[in-house]
C-alpha cells in the first residue's frame, strides 16, 4: 500500500513516525520529498511508476474530489472519503475489506 500527499517533510516525518504509518504503508509519494502535487498528473504516475502497478490496479483515496480527478482519468478507481463507515463500504465494492 502507498499513499500520495502534499504535506512540508517536518509535518510528513512526524506523522510518520507518531502513527506508525511505516507498518501500514511501503511507499510514501510525498510532494516535499518528489517535487510533486496532487492533483498534478505527475505525482499519480510517480506513485505507479515506484509501485509498478497498473491504474486498473489501484485504488486512489481523498477527501477532495479535486484529487480524485486525475487518478480517474487514469484508470484508476477512487473513492472520495467522506467517513470510515462509507469507506469500507465502497472498498467492499473492490473486494478490499479492512
Amino acid at each position: 500500500m502507498a499513499t500520495i500527499n502534499n504535506e512540508s517533510r517536518e509535518l510528513n516525518l512526524y506523522r510518520i513516525q507518531t502513527f506508525g504509518l511505516g507498518e501500514i504503508f511501503s511507499v510514501f509519494v510525498s510532494s516535499c520529498f518528489v517535487g510533486l502535487r496532487k492533483p498534478e498528473e505527475g505525482i499519480y504516475r510517480l506513485a505507479l511508476e515506484i509501485t509498478q502497478k497498473l491504474p486498473g490496479d489501484c485504488c486512489f483515496i481523498d477527501d477532495r474530489a479535486l484529487n480524485l480527478e486525475c487518478a480517474r482519468q487514469m484508470g484508476m478507481h477512487t473513492v472520495e472519503m467522506q467517513d470510515v463507515e462509507q469507506l469500507r463500504r465502497e472498498l467492499g465494492k473492490l473486494e478490499v475489506h479492512i
